[in-house]
């Protein structure tokens, strides 16, 4: 009976270093693909927001540009309140 037990904690020490394999090997794959990785490109698909540039101004203030569809928005954001400064259209390039 003792080797029955010690061969399922092998086998299940076999499976768990395994999946760790394995997961290092995807993210791996994906460090080397970047952003042509198409397991990045589902996940942004259907995204509407993006984050464009995030400038701090002083330890509490800071600007950031969003990009929401068509549309490119400037925000002064502090721990308080956010404020809406500008907004613009952004002109799409096709490649």
């Amino acid at each position: 009976m003792d080797w029955m037990l010690l061969l399922n904690a092998l086998l299940s020490l076999a499976f768990v270093l395994g999946l760790l394999l394995v997961s290092v090997w995807g993210l791996k794959y994906c460090q080397m693909k970047g952003k042509n990785c198409s397991w990045f490109k589902n996940l942004q698909v259907g995204q509407r927001l993006n984050v464009v540039e995030i400038k701090r101004i002083d330890s509490r203030n800071s600007l950031a540009l969003v990009q929401k569809d068509d549309k490119e928005l400037l925000l002064l954001l502090n721990p308080n309140q956010s404020l809406l400064l500008e907004t613009s259209d952004v002109k799409k390039v096709s490649k």
